[in-house]
């Protein structure tokens, strides 16, 4: 039989090796759809307690210290990160729930933070639940929190992880990325450079809604408005003397955004 939100128990016995599960989502659909899909497919997890708003949430995570906390980003009486802001430093692990349009999505991706995009999918959440045994809460942890928030409440912004934390990054201040090897080069302005364990095309989806970035190359990926000029045999110039390549079959979708309307 699933669970009724409405009338949820929090009293009940936590066998050993559970993961103590607390959901924070106001949406009574998305709630009971999380109830049930845990209940059925995530046997290592037990649901103590559901909360609706921001306060409520507050109370019972302090009450009970869970594992795990599913937490909604848009409440009725705040967001989710509020509800971090009170947990410093944090020590439970989160699954995030979001209903942000797509171009967030990638974006969300990229710091590999466990989320959830609404409507919700019972696969994509078992999957998340799975990473969690294996997650540990330190540092790196926290700061892909912190990524993830200033991602999502600046999506204009460009969010990027290392092994030492984040750095965010105005669209403007990047010239060109260049494929290197399983790496990414990125150039920046002021003769910056940044190297990132990313392939290219995990940032060409990552910048796709970002409509100044076009790739020109399989090794390159350009900020339109960083070019200079363009030459027959297949050579940007751009700014700080920084160059890159376009092939053949990037040529003409290249050159329709300097052709006069």
């Amino acid at each position: 039989m699933s669970i009724n939100a409405d009338t949820f128990n929090s009293d009940i016995h936590n066998p050993m090796n559970k993961i103590k599960t607390i959901i924070v989502e106001d949406n009574k659909i998305d709630q009971k759809l999380l109830i049930n899909a845990l209940g059925k497919y995530c046997e290592n997890v037990q649901i103590i307690d559901v909360a609706e708003k921001k306060e409520d949430a507050i109370a019972k995570i302090e009450a009970s210290s869970p594992d795990l906390v599913i937490l909604d980003v848009e409440l009725p009486d705040g967001t989710g990160f509020d509800i971090l802001n009170h947990f410093v430093p944090i020590t439970f692990k989160i699954i995030f729930v979001t209903g942000h349009q797509e171009y967030a999505y990638q974006a969300i991706k990229f710091q590999t933070v466990d989320f959830l995009l609404k409507p919700l999918n019972v696969t994509e959440l078992v999957q998340a639940v799975n990473t969690i045994p294996h997650t540990l809460i330190n540092d790196r942890y926290r700061n892909k929190i912190e990524g993830f928030r200033r991602q999502i409440l600046d999506p204009d912004k460009i969010v990027l992880m290392d092994s030492n934390g984040f750095m965010v990054l105005e669209p403007a201040e990047i010239i060109k990325l260049e494929a290197n090897g399983n790496y990414t080069d990125i150039y920046l302005v002021g003769k910056r450079k940044l190297t990132y364990c990313k392939i290219l095309r995990e940032f060409s989806e990552f910048l796709s809604h970002h409509i100044n970035f076009i790739r020109t190359h399989r090794s390159f990926i350009v900020n339109l408005d960083h070019v200079k000029s363009f030459s027959r045999q297949g050579v940007i110039k751009m700014t700080e003397d920084q160059s890159a390549h376009c092939g053949d079959s990037f040529k003409e979708e290249f050159l329709s955004y300097f052709k006069q309307a």
